[in-house]
This record gives C-alpha cells, sequence and structure tokens, in this order.
C-alpha cells in the first residue's frame, strides 16, 4: 500500500518533526541544566576548602590584610553561588517546560499516527471488500456461462 494514501501524511511528518526539534531543545536545556549543577557543586567544595585553609590559617595567627583579602573572596564567592543557584532553579524550570513541550509534541504525533493506522486499516478493508465482490462477481459469471 502507498504511504500517499494518507492525506494528513503533511501534517504528520511536520509534528515528527517537531518533536524531534522539541527532544532537541530538552536535551540540550538537561545538559546545560547538569552542567550548572556541576560548576555550583565544583564552586561549593572550592569554598569549603578555601574555608578549610581560612581556620587553620586563623589557628595560626593571621595577619589583618590576608583576613580582609579572605572576607572580600568570601563575600564574593557567596554572591558567585546565590546568582549560580538562581541561574539553576531558572534552568530547571526551562527544562520542565521543555518537557512539557516535548510530551505535547509527542501526543500530537501520536494522534495522527493511530490516524494514520486506522486509516490504513479502513483502507485494507475496502480493497479487501472490493477483491471479495469481485471474485464473487467473477465466481457467478463463471457459473452462468457454464449453464
Amino acid at each position: 500500500m502507498r504511504k500517499k494514501d494518507f492525506r494528513l501524511d503533511t501534517v504528520l511528518n511536520y509534528r515528527k518533526e517537531m518533536e524531534k526539534v522539541c527532544r532537541l531543545e530538552f536535551v540540550e536545556a538537561e545538559q546545560e541544566l547538569e552542567c550548572a549543577s556541576v560548576r555550583l557543586k565544583c564552586e561549593e567544595e572550592e569554598v569549603d576548602r578555601l574555608n578549610l585553609e581560612f581556620m587553620g590559617r586563623q589557628q595560626q595567627g593571621i595577619t589583618g590584610l590576608d583576613l580582609h583579602i579572605y572576607s572580600y573572596f568570601f563575600r564574593k564567592k557567596s554572591a558567585d553561588l546565590r546568582t549560580q543557584r538562581t541561574n539553576i532553579r531558572v534552568l530547571h524550570n526551562e527544562v520542565t517546560e521543555k518537557r512539557e513541550t516535548l510530551i505535547d509534541a509527542a501526543k500530537g504525533k501520536k494522534i495522527l499516527e493511530s490516524l494514520e493506522k486506522k486509516s490504513s486499516i479502513a483502507l485494507q478493508r475496502a480493497i479487501a471488500d472490493k477483491e471479495k465482490a469481485l471474485m464473487e462477481e467473477i465466481a457467478l459469471r463463471g457459473n452462468g456461462q457454464k449453464k
């Protein structure tokens, strides 16, 4: 059977392409979120390491200039971590949006695929019924000519 028998074939192809695009965007957003999460974890580990270093230096004795430098660094890192956490929340929301868009695109494609399948089955039945009627007519004509 030819695929061109389905009248909404171009719409189905469009929906398939849209699903591919949505899937790619979703995967890209997930990867971006994963990278941001890894960066945040690395920065938090760096802050923890430097905090331990700072505590050790305090026990040994620290100059006022070093204390000022550490203080400035910790304020800067604290602001960077807040920004990174905000960025992760935004990326998480974006991933959720992309997931829902992908689900909607997949549903639209699935509906058209099931419609195509139903159309194909109906066409096969129609062809089978026509063949059956033709065979019956041939059989009746053959019986009529023998008499």
